[in-house]
């Protein structure tokens, strides 16, 4: 081989390696390129945002690994989404529970709560990351939880909470709390769901008030029946007068006990709703005046002066005019009980805004600061001496309270000690008298 040829092929084989460097350097710089586009695009999935292409120029392997990382892309948003919309629907379904929710960890540290809950325990700041005796400082509840996440069962308890205003009664609740099962085993914590069963405490109260006075308002004139009636057969040759005296006795008793039933039934059609009124115009000024001549009528041995201050201008009130007749005579007939002669008794009308507003007033013997919140209560009497006396049946003012709530307006009440009392009611006045 001559020296010319040796050139040549020591020129080719440079000139091959030299490709091969070339071709190295450029798929090197590709891979790099390609590499750095890879991690530029991992790393805005990893932090949550979306690649505005997943596009990445470079070898099939390169691309491959850019439509996996798309796919994986693709997957987490649809993940984000359901866990947006699971989030909104908790929070919705939280948000529109009348119970108090709390879900607490197995160390009893609150972890979600929602607005309900912080209104029961009229919680100022969050009480998250916090535990249940820091965060509500009720032992009991405390326990609860605990026994709950030991024995990993459910358990059923009520709780009262006291009022530091003495305005508000005290509160009862009814708590139920549920274990959350870890799905590797064992307990995770508790959900804790409080129910307000303050009113059925009050109702329940109620209910065994109202069968004690019941029962109390019942056994005297049975009693009187039964002595009575016992006279009679024991002794049929009693004097003429006696036993008149006797009959008229339970005449009397029957007569209040007639009362108590139409009482009783009457009030508790209104509380049920079967009372529809039926409302009508009446003139105001000669309303009053008609039921006040018919009271004076019935009732002309009480002797009472009553006062009619309405003026004839007002306009015509809509009331269902049987059932407020009924409001009216009751509250006269409650003004002379609790009154000593002289007897004065005032009715006055006036607009108040879009309201009209009717006062009774009397000059009685008044009604004790402590009273007042109660007088509207079914049997409730402030002095019981004198209205069992004056055979009342201490239904009036709670059948007044009911018709006139019925008319969509209230009742109040206003009195001083030895000076008189004031029922104060108001009524709306219709759209076409505004």
């Amino acid at each position: 081989m001559d020296t010319t040829e040796h050139q040549l092929i020591v020129a080719l084989v440079i000139f091959e390696i030299l490709q091969l460097l070339l071709f190295w350097l450029f798929v090197r710089r590709r891979y790099q390129i390609s590499l750095g586009q890879l991690g530029r695009l991992t790393a805005q999935i990893a932090a949550g945002r979306r690649p505005g292409s997943f596009y990445v120029d470079g070898p099939k392997v390169v691309a491959q690994i850019s439509r996996d990382l798309e796919a994986i892309g693709l997957r987490i948003e649809n993940l984000q989404h359901q866990q947006q919309e699971e989030d909104l629907n908790l929070n919705t379904l939280l948000a529109n529970m009348v119970e108090g929710v709390m879900v607490v960890d197995q160390r009893h540290v609150i972890q979600l709560v929602n607005d309900e809950l912080l209104a029961l325990f009229n919680l100022k700041q969050s009480p998250l990351n916090r535990t249940v005796l820091e965060a509500l400082r009720e032992a009991r509840v405390e326990m609860i939880v605990r026994e709950t996440v030991l024995a990993g069962e459910p358990r059923r308890d009520e709780v009262v909470l006291e009022s530091t205003d003495p305005a508000k009664p005290r509160r009862h609740l009814e708590i139920s709390s549920v274990p959350i099962h870890a799905k590797k085993g064992g307990i995770g914590g508790a959900v804790v769901v409080f129910h307000d069963i303050t009113r059925i405490k009050q109702l329940e109260v109620l209910r065994t008030e109202f069968v004690s006075n019941v029962s109390h308002e019942l056994r005297t004139p049975l009693a009187i029946f039964r002595g009575y009636l016992e006279t009679l057969q024991d002794h049929p040759g009693l004097p003429p007068e006696e036993v008149q005296r006797m009959l008229e006795t339970l005449q009397r008793h029957s007569n209040r006990l007639n009362s108590l039933v139409e009482d009783l039934l009457v009030l508790t059609r209104l509380e049920a709703r079967q009372i529809q009124v039926d409302l009508s115009a009446v003139r105001v000024e000669a309303f009053f005046r008609q039921i006040v001549q018919d009271w004076q009528k019935k009732d002309a041995a009480h002797a009472a002066e009553i006062e009619l201050q309405v003026p004839a201008d007002l306009p015509p009130l809509e009331v269902d005019a049987l059932r407020f007749e009924q409001v009216i005579l009751n509250l006269l007939d409650n003004a002379v009980a609790y009154s000593n002669p002289p007897r004065r008794i005032v009715i006055s009308a006036a607009l108040d805004g879009s309201q009209m507003e009717l006062r009774v007033v009397d000059n009685g013997i008044g009604i004790p600061p402590g009273d007042l919140p109660h007088i509207f209560e079914r049997f409730y009497r402030v002095d019981k001496g004198r209205s069992r006396a004056s055979g009342g049946t201490g239904l009036g003012l709670s059948i007044v309270k009911e018709i006139v709530q019925s008319h969509r307006g209230t009742a109040d009440v206003e009195s001083e000690v030895g000076k008189g009392t004031t029922i104060v009611i108001r009524l709306p006045l219709s759209q076409e008298h505004l």
